[in-house]
């Protein structure tokens, strides 16, 4: 199953540009850490341990301007990653929420919409923030840099950037003074909130401090200011609140085999196309600062035998010339004739074997082969099945999470078992559009010694359909944490484009072997 299986100045003004340079090295260098701002916000509100106490909220918030009290805001946070925002007005009510596996809305005519890309990245950011009220943020595989000294409601305030290794990125601003969050900036969604008049809030939490007056501005000039009514504290809010509502007609078993026995049919065809692959690599240090980045861009011939050639056309945004790419054309038509006598003898071997057992040709494609839809049906519940609209195509969509109380009896079901994430399926072509899956628990190979993967490691995939009906790969996206052989944890954080799908047969001697295929 293919679900399965991203400076200069004048010279004249040169003396005073080093005396601006100088100065703000020298307060860059003053500014205090994040751990040590978010550490003084926390005592500022009531201290670590009474914040970390809290495991759910429900907030109240009214429209403060008169003749607007038909306006409500409901806020809903349950440790560790989920939050839900109702907002109730004239119109009607909208809903966006977010938990651990996904990111979802509700307009006000109640359709669903699964957010997805940099939207839902920074709604789950948000969301992590929040529900977690700013404590232990390196378990939600949150990054943290203190950017700038600046001014926020009328104060001095330490400007703090968090951000996750996906791209997603908020901006907090916590007084110099007070040590209180005054402003949160969301560049994605174009929307700062301001919050004002901290005071114990009652609910039974005592002690803790909360922000009573809050201030939602758009960039497009849309504002609205909250006053807070009422905050409860541990009420025991259920898992179930924070999920998009389902269609219980769906059958996503069913829909889900469907798929399977589908991609078979279509796998044979995938050898018939080539294609272009663009692959960008990123560093990234402990503060969520790009260090490096490197992108790759290959042509990619897949041979109908099986196995694929893949042919460096650039690298950095700078084509291959000269000997160097020669010499790669060299390599490409050599790589493809060691793979078609490969091929060859594989096809040889299942004949034989087939004749042994007196069939008529090799064995049918076992679905539990590898990561194989059955072992996704074993290890894994499914919730809130879904009709969308996505990439302007009907769609049904789903959440998958591991199986309560399952047990896995191999290294496979060991992984799918420990995934969870959403699911974008055309029910008419049956095929997977869209995949989300992380890890929610680590992964270790040979208990621990050969390789340990993180966990949050995340893959995002998605297919794209052709004119002729064919899925293909479009975009796919990983984000993984791993310790090597008990060395130093390595990060792998690379994004794949694929475009270009043309029909191409590759067989030795062919003259467009060694030249790209028109584009």
């Amino acid at each position: 199953m293919l679900t399965l299986q991203l400076l200069a100045f004048a010279l004249c003004c040169a003396p005073h540009a080093w005396a601006q340079a100088a100065a703000s090295k020298q307060r860059a260098a003053k500014l205090p850490s994040p751990e040590r701002v978010v550490g003084d916000h926390l005592k500022a509100v009531g201290g670590k341990k009474r914040q970390q106490a809290v495991r759910d909220a429900t907030y109240e918030w009214r429209v403060g301007a008169a003749g607007e009290e038909g306006r409500s805001l409901r806020v809903f946070q349950k440790a560790p990653a989920s939050v839900r925002s109702d907002a109730v007005g004239p119109a009607g009510e909208t809903t966006v929420a977010a938990n651990a596996r996904t990111a979802w809305s509700r307009s006000l005519d109640g359709s669903l919409r699964t957010l997805t890309d940099r939207e839902a990245a920074a709604v789950k950011l948000q969301s992590a923030l929040a529900a977690t009220r700013l404590v232990d943020l390196k378990k939600q595989d949150v990054l943290a840099r203190t950017v700038a000294l600046e001014e926020a409601n009328g104060e001095p305030a330490y400007a703090v950037e968090f951000s996750r290794r996906n791209g997603a990125r908020v901006r907090y601003w916590f007084g110099a003074r007070t040590k209180l969050l005054l402003r949160v900036r969301d560049d994605e969604r174009q929307q700062t909130s301001t919050f004002s008049d901290y005071r114990a809030a009652s609910g039974g939490a005592d002690g803790t401090v909360e922000p009573h007056r809050l201030e939602i501005k758009t960039d497009s000039g849309d504002a609205l200011a909250f006053r807070l009514e009422s905050a409860r504290y541990n009420t025991n809010l259920t898992d179930s609140l924070f999920e998009p509502p389902g269609d219980s007609a769906l059958n996503v078993a069913e829909l889900l085999r469907a798929v399977a026995s589908n991609q078979r049919e279509l796998d044979a065809r995938v050898g018939e196309y080539t294609f272009t692959r663009r692959q960008t690599e990123r560093e990234f240090n402990d503060r969520g600062e790009l260090k490096k980045e490197k992108t790759y861009e290959h042509e990619i011939y897949p041979l109908a035998g099986g196995g694929r050639v893949l042919k460096l056309v650039s690298e950095n945004g700078i084509a291959l010339a000269g000997e160097r790419l020669a010499k790669e054309e060299r390599r490409v038509a050599e790589e493809i004739e060691k793979l078609e006598r490969e091929n060859e003898k594989r096809k040889q071997k299942r004949e034989d074997a087939a004749r042994r057992r007196g069939e008529s040709g090799a064995g049918e494609d076992g679905d539990d082969e590898g990561l194989g839809v059955t072992t996704f049906l074993r290890a894994c519940e499914f919730v809130s099945p879904r009709r969308e609209s996505f990439r302007g195509r009907d769609a049904v969509v789903f959440d998958f999470r591991p199986r309560p109380g399952f047990k896995p009896a191999s290294r496979e079901e060991s992984i799918v078992s420990k995934l969870s994430g959403a699911i974008w399926v055309d029910p008419a072509d049956k095929q997977v559009i869209r995949l989300e899956a992380r890890l929610d628990q680590g992964f270790k190979v040979g208990g621990g010694l050969f390789a340990s993967v993180k966990p949050g490691s995340a893959v995002v995939l998605e297919q794209t359909r052709l004119a002729d009906g064919i899925w293909l790969p479009k975009f796919s996206q990983i984000n993984a944490a791993a310790k090597i052989f008990l060395f130093a944890g390595v990060r792998i954080d690379a994004t794949r484009e694929y475009s270009n799908y043309k029909r191409f047969t590759t067989k030795t001697g062919d003259a467009t072997v060694g030249a790209p295929p028109d584009k």
